[in-house]
Order: C-alpha cells, then structure tokens, then sequence
C-alpha cells in the first residue's frame, strides 16, 4: 500500500471562487444505490503507467438524481458530468486557470470576461462547437428563474453574448473576484440545440447532456453510469477505453469490491473506513486537505444562546483532539479559526497568516472554565437543548461528548438522529433551531464564503449559512468587500476582521478541516494527489495512469 499525501500550499491566486452551493452533497457523499462494480481490465503499457486501460471502474457512494450540472450541483458527480460535459476553462485544485474550450481568456476591466473559443471541436454527435453554444450554456447555469442550483454561484453573471465569430463576452453586474472561476467550475458546455429540445429531461437518462468531453455516456441507473471513448473528442485521449462509475452505498461496498478485484477507485465518503482500504495488497491512496469546515452554529437570537458565556462554555465543553481519531481516524485536524488558513494564504503570505492565527485566542478543552461561564451567564440554574445530529459522524460523536460534559453543570442535553437528506432540508429551508452541526466548503482557496456566515442577508437568503442569525453591523461592509473588491490587502484585513470577532464571540463552535480521500488499485495511479475540484473539473480522469 502506498499513500500520497500533498501538503504544498497553494500559488497565490487572482480568482477565487466561494463555497459550493451544494457544499451539503460533498459532506454526505455516500448514502444510495448498490450494485454489479463491473469488471476490470488489466493495463496495457509494460507497467510504465504510460499505456491505455480497456476499462477502468470508479466506486462513489451517492447516485446522481440528474447528469445536468443545474439539476445535480454536487462536486463528487460532477467528476462523471466533466468526463462528457467539457469546462470552459479547467480549475485546478490550488486555483490556477488553464485553457480548455477557451483557448485564450482575457479581462479587460473588472466587469468584463472574454473567451476566444478554440476552433475544430466537435461535440461527441458530430455537430461542430458554436460560441452560440458557450453562450446556452452559461445561460443555463446562470437561469435563476428555471432553478439551476448553479446560479447563486453565478449571481454577477449580468450577460453573455456573441462577439465574433470565435468570441463570447461575458458582462458582469459588480466586480466579482469569484466570477471567471465560479464560471470555469460550473459552466459545463453543451450542445445547447440537444439542451433547449430536451428541456424537460435533460439530465435524465433519456436525455444526457451532448458534450465535447473525451467520453460519451452509453447507460445511466441507478446502479452504474457507463461512459465509452468520444470518437470525435478534439484533447488527448485518457488512459481508459471505457468507464463504469459504480454507486456502492457504503465504503464497506467500495472496499469489498476493491478486495475482490472488481472495483478500481473509490472516492471515500468516510475516512474512518480508510485503513480497510490502506489493508489492501497494492492499493495507493492519496489524500488532501479539504477546503472545508466543520462547525457548530449557534443561534444567538434566541434562548439559552443569546448569552456569550452559555456559547464560550459549550466550546470549552467539547473535547476536539479526544475525538478527532474516532471521528476521523487520521484524515482531519482542528481548525484554528472558523475556516482552515488554505482560505486566507491566497491573499497573504504564510507568515502573516500564520501570526494571524496564532494571535487568536484558543478555546481549549476545559471543564473547570465552562463552569465558570456557565456561572456568569442569566442561565447559571441550567436548561435543556436538542441537538440534530447524523449518526455515527463527528456530529453524534461531539454530541455526545458536549451531553456527557455538561450534565454535571445542569445542562440537559438530548440528541435528535436525522437522515442526510433531513439534515440537507434544514440546511436549505433555514430550519436548524438552537444548535445545528454544519459543514461548508470552498471550492478553491479564498475566503470569500464568510459572507455566508455573517451577512445579514445570509441569516434568510437560499445560499446563505447564518443559522447564528448572527450578523454586526460593523462587519457587514467587510462581508461585501469579501466578494466584490478584488484587493488583497483589504480582503485580508476585511477577513481577519471577522475571524478575530467569530472567536471572541462565539457564533459558531470551529470543529475540523476534514481530507478528500481517493484510493486506487489494480496497477492504476495518479501523476498528483487530486482535490475536490480536481474530481469537479474532470483534471483526475487527465491524472490517471495505467501501471
């Protein structure tokens, strides 16, 4: 067994992109549908990792309920849709921008994008690629009106239009630093023809989007997606001939069909299950840090909540490092800060980051200190709260541990087990109570996403993550500049602002930076460790190779 783990920091970035709008997806990967992982088939190449594969089978857990990005937006299965729906641009894991449709992208003023669109690229039906049809598809994923998931992504996206004959131009309604990679991320291309006749279905297994990307779907259950080579793809080819993406229900499934054979990769939806695979004769895992926080809100509106010392004394109750392992295993590490400092490096150098967060002020693991605020606070004769949490996560784990801790102290604490899906619902409808467990996720290194925490807008608004109804007037100005200025200096400033002002005064609990953990078997490696957005952006199927 071999394990790559990357660490190296990020370049630092001219455009960000804020949370995932489906962040929700990429904590519960894993949760429906088992079946046949298929076949596969050894690698031609002489074990130089250089030759092709007939077949190659990837394990995810969850089923996609649609291969249209606007119906599904899910970074795990948008690593199928990008194997046949193209990116304009292709993002990378540190945030780097690299040709892909567009094969030269240039920003004359903050509010302008223009793409010069490669020539010669044919869509997998044979019908040539149009700048009419990068117009459609950004459209598409911009269409508040017809729902797309996408568009709260998109938001400053005010046009797209024609102009020239290998042109589009992007208009933009503010400055947006997010916009050129929240675009790259999302604006998946497709025949926009095949799009606006199967409205109804598209995405449906009747209806798969028509793209230019290096393989063409042939079969979409509940079970399995089965892609073959692309005839008319213009790139160079990937290492297998055909894909299956088998949806296992469980790493339990993944790991057992990797033991028999049958199953080449699995994307993990828990790290705990990792040294199973890590058991495994031959198997390479590669794991990176997650852009993604763990945490627990409070509402700071209502009762026992509204009173900071009842907030400082459940985070002085919570035991983080005594249940890392069991929650974890070894793929996560306590946050220092609200959101991991991989968001504020972009934006700063590593030294000013890392003063910055060692001049926050920790709140430790200590009972005698949660008692004494218990003390201070107008709930000092004790209360009770529920607590949702899913099953066997860092939510019940951390739960139970809080329950455990403050009895003594005369807080009764119970806990109310809900289902991903339950636990999704909340999220959307605002609907979280007292105390919620929430995770969020950036897509690429930037801290942009904190306005989903603290704005005021954020505490109503789909999108918006404020469930601490939490929101001072003085940082409102400093959320907005977060998203809308494009100066490093004063983001950085605008940024720490708010994080020093999350730990004084506690809206939200900081829990764990989780890892994105992938491990391959059967002589199959990757040239890198791949990122959330590696998988989101198609680069994994690019790093694959054949052993």
């Amino acid at each position: 067994m071999h394990t790559e783990t990357s660490t190296s920091r990020p370049s630092r970035l001219r455009t960000a992109l804020p949370a995932l709008a489906g962040a929700a997806a990429l904590v519960l990967a894993g949760c429906s549908g088992s079946g046949d992982a298929g076949s596969s088939s050894a690698a031609a190449g002489a074990g130089d990792g250089t030759g092709t594969a007939a077949h190659f089978t990837m394990g995810l857990g969850t089923a996609p309920n649609s291969l249209d990005v606007t119906r599904h937006f899910d970074a795990n299965v948008m690593g199928i849709m990008s194997l046949f729906t193209e990116p304009i641009e292709r993002l990378s894991g540190d945030g780097t921008l690299t040709p892909n449709i567009a094969e030269e992208v240039t920003q004359p003023d903050d509010l302008t994008i223009v793409y010069t669109i490669r020539e010669g690229v044919e869509f997998s039906n044979g019908e040539p690629l149009t700048p009419e049809d990068i117009v459609w598809s950004i459209e598409h994923v911009t269409d508040v009106e017809a729902g797309a998931q996408t568009a709260s992504l998109t938001a400053s996206v005010e046009s797209a239009e024609v102009t020239g004959e290998h042109e589009v131009t992007v208009k933009l309604s503010q400055p947006d630093p997010a916009a050129r990679a929240s675009l790259a991320l999302v604006a998946l291309v497709q025949d926009a023809d095949f799009g606006e006749e199967n409205a109804a279905e598209l995405g449906q297994p009747t209806a798969v989007p028509v793209g230019t990307g290096p393989y063409v779907v042939t079969s979409s259950t509940p079970e399995a997606v089965e892609l073959e080579r692309n005839a008319n793809y213009w790139g160079e080819a990937p290492v297998p001939d055909q894909i299956t993406v088998s949806f296992f229900g469980s790493d339990d499934t993944g790991q057992a069909a990797m033991r028999s054979g049958s199953a080449d990769g699995m994307l993990l939806g828990n790290p705990v299950s990792l040294p199973q695979f890590e058991s495994i004769s031959g198997t390479n895992v590669y794991s990176t840090p997650a852009l993604m926080s763990h945490f627990w809100s409070l509402d700071t509106s209502t009762a026992p909540f509204d009173d900071i010392h009842v907030r400082r004394a459940f985070a002085h109750a919570i035991d983080r490092e005594g249940l890392l392992k069991a929650s974890f295993g070894t793929s996560a590490r306590p946050l220092d800060a609200m959101i991991p400092r991989d968001l504020l490096t972009p934006i700063a150098s590593e030294g000013e980051v890392d003063d910055f967060l060692a001049g926050l002020t920790p709140i430790e693991f200590d009972l005698d200190k949660a008692a004494e605020e218990l003390a201070q606070s107008k709930y000092a004769d004790g209360f009770e709260v529920e607590l949702p949490v899913m099953a066997a996560s860092w939510m019940e784990l951390s739960a139970l541990n809080l329950q455990q801790n403050l009895e003594p102290l005369g807080v009764t604490i119970t806990t109310r087990t809900v289902t991903p899906q339950q636990w999704v619902e909340m999220v959307f409808s605002h609907d979280t109570g007292q105390i919620f467990p929430m995770s969020f996720a950036a897509a690429v290194p930037d801290p942009g996403l904190l306005r989903r925490v603290v704005s005021e807008e954020a505490r109503t608004q789909a999108g918006g993550y404020n469930f601490a109804n939490w929101a001072p007037p003085e940082l409102q100005d400093l959320a907005a500049n977060l998203q809308e200025t494009t100066d490093d200096a004063g983001r950085f400033e605008a940024a720490t602002t708010i994080l020093t002002q999350i730990s004084e005064e506690v809206p939200y609990i900081p829990m764990y930076q989780p890892d994105f953990v992938m491990v391959l078997a059967n002589g199959f490696t990757f040239t890198e460790a791949p990122t959330v957005i590696d998988v989101a952006s198609g680069t994994w199927i690019q790093n694959l190779r054949a052993g």
